[in-house]
């Protein structure tokens, strides 16, 4: 029961039962009675504000937890992600989202005078915009160099990859250096050492004239790094004209003569029967 409920039960006692006080212990009862609500109301407002502020510093202690680099080594930081994903932004801008065990190590001048790093596994780069200091990547066993872009880097599979989304992409390996463009890729692996290929969805041109339909498919398959089959009868028919278009578009427009139909059976292959 709350101090003013009490307060009003005790004063309809005494009138009830008809007890006569004089007027200075009247005021003293009141007062009393009133001190203690006040006294109850100061404790309840602390309450509510510690309730209050308690949680806001929780919060603050997740927010430096999270923007405090993992490890600091000497005069380097390592930020690294375990079973998920960890987004990390840096102090020029730029926001990393590493993929699951995925490690990226700069120096604690990053920024100052370069904007270099060291990077194993998977991640998303979005890279703020910096032209007299290029962000660099030093992928282990080949670089990437952009001024300000948007790219997927995959540096832990057995076939490296940079696939670029927006901007401009230098990638240098093995002493040759290989320049992307949006929906451009490149990659590396035992069979293709140093391989540049189109996103199937970029648009392209192409002019065929009188070229067997097997060389056009060849084409067509380095260009966007699928393997293309179809009927074996239809290798020496010929293609002519200049078209533009995705790979979609062309490999339909090639095979309208020979009334062959487009079944995608993974990402890497395409049937045409």
């Amino acid at each position: 029961m709350s101090l003013e409920n009490e307060f009003e039960k005790t004063w309809k006692k005494v009138s009830e039962e008809q007890y006569t006080i004089d007027d200075i212990t009247d005021r003293k009862i009141r007062e009393g009675i009133n001190s203690k609500i006040r006294r109850e109301k100061k404790i309840k407002k602390l309450y509510w504000t510690a309730a209050a502020v308690i949680p806001f510093f929780g919060l603050l202690i997740l927010y430096y937890t999270f923007q405090k680099p993992a490890t600091d080594i000497g005069q380097k930081y390592v930020y690294e992600s375990r079973e998920t994903p960890k987004a990390i932004k840096l102090s020029d801008g730029s926001v990393i989202k590493l993929m699951p065990y995925s490690k990226l190590t700069l120096n604690k001048d990053f920024g100052d005078k370069n904007r270099e790093i060291e990077f194993t596994g998977q991640g998303n780069f979005s890279i703020a915009k910096d032209k007299t200091k290029p962000f660099r990547i030093d992928a282990g066993g080949f670089y990437v160099q952009v001024l300000g872009t948007h790219f997927f880097l995959d540096q832990k599979s057995e076939e490296k990859k940079v696939e670029l989304f927006e901007g401009k992409v230098k990638v240098e390996h093995l002493g040759k250096v290989t320049y992307l463009l949006p929906k451009e890729i490149w990659i590396s692996n035992s069979h293709q050492p140093d391989y540049h290929y189109y996103d199937k969805e970029k648009p392209m041109s192409f002019t065929f004239n009188h070229t067997d339909y097997s060389e056009a498919i060849q084409q067509l398959e380095e260009a966007y790094n699928v393997r293309i089959s179809y009927p074996d009868e239809y290798r020496s028919k010929k293609v002519s004209g200049s078209f533009t278009g995705n790979l979609n578009d062309i490999l339909s427009i090639i095979s309208y003569p020979f009334n062959l139909k487009i079944e995608k059976l993974n990402e890497k292959e395409i049937q045409l029967k």
